[in-house]
């Protein structure tokens, strides 16, 4: 362990010490990038990625989610004069980190179609998918001296889609979940990137996320920082190739998630 460092050697250092006060023997020993460690708990050698939790992360998303904000901005121009008066159309993209351009022609297509067909009722919702990127298409009445006649929001991860709620309600629930939200969509796209880069590693293979986000919002008196990451994974259903996913935190506490059992210990 002497060659890791920063991260690594913390997260390390974090495990050992968590999982030495249940089993006897216990080390760890550098890995071959990917993974970047291997943790060996009496005799059972584990491959183990690590990676940051911080704000960084979501750099890449923002770019992602810009395309589409501005693909519906041109919706409105090329699509809005055909809308009816008393109508406004709300756009909901899932976009699974899948860049705009690769659905832009084919969803133009659609509503060009639901248009032509006189599909767009108002109270109506639509709910498709177009080359992985899921979509939520909301037919609501406005006033008719409203000038943007199709708008929308872009989330990077959708399972079910819900139903609409009320513009208040929205507010709301943003305004108390952006928080949880954003962890949310960091360990989503954490989990779905190294899913990708250790694909060729053998499992089981486990994810070990070092928390630098939601350690400044906490002072770890209390379990608070457990319940927040516990409200996280209750939303994520996959975690991709892992067996384990471990969250270690600033003061060396670990949290783990068990997909076969489902459960977060």
């Amino acid at each position: 362990m002497a060659q890791l460092k920063g991260t690594e050697q913390f997260v390390a250092e974090s495990l050992l010490s968590y999982f030495s006060k249940s089993f006897e023997n216990v080390f760890v020993e550098e890995g071959d990038d990917p993974p970047d460690i291997y943790l060996t708990i009496n005799g059972r050698r584990i491959p183990i990625e690590i990676t940051d939790i911080d704000q960084n992360v979501l750099k890449g998303r923002r770019t992602i989610d810009g395309g589409y904000l501005k693909f519906i901005v041109n919706l409105d121009d090329e699509f809005g004069p055909l809308i009816d008066k008393d109508q406004k159309l709300m756009l909901s993209f899932y976009h699974n980190y899948i860049k705009v351009s690769t659905i832009s022609k084919k969803f133009k297509m659609y509503l060009k179609s639901l248009i032509e067909r006189n599909e767009l009722k108002t109270n109506t919702n639509i709910e498709d998918c177009i080359n992985n990127v899921n979509f939520k298409i909301s037919v609501i009445s406005m006033p008719t001296n409203r000038k943007i006649k199709i708008a929308g929001s872009v989330m990077p991860f959708c399972g079910k889609f819900k139903k609409s709620r009320d513009i208040d309600t929205m507010h709301a629930t943003i305004s108390d979940c952006h928080l949880l939200g954003q962890t949310h969509d960091i360990v989503k796209e954490r989990i779905f990137d190294k899913s990708i880069k250790c694909k060729d590693i053998k499992e089981p293979i486990w994810l070990a996320l070092c928390d630098n986000y939601y350690n400044k919002f906490t002072d770890f008196n209390n379990q608070e920082h457990f319940e927040h990451y516990k409200d996280v994974f209750k939303e994520i259903e996959d975690i991709g190739i892992f067996e384990r996913v471990l969250v270690i935190f600033e003061n060396g506490d670990v949290l783990e998630f068990n997909s076969s059992v489902n459960s977060v210990k």
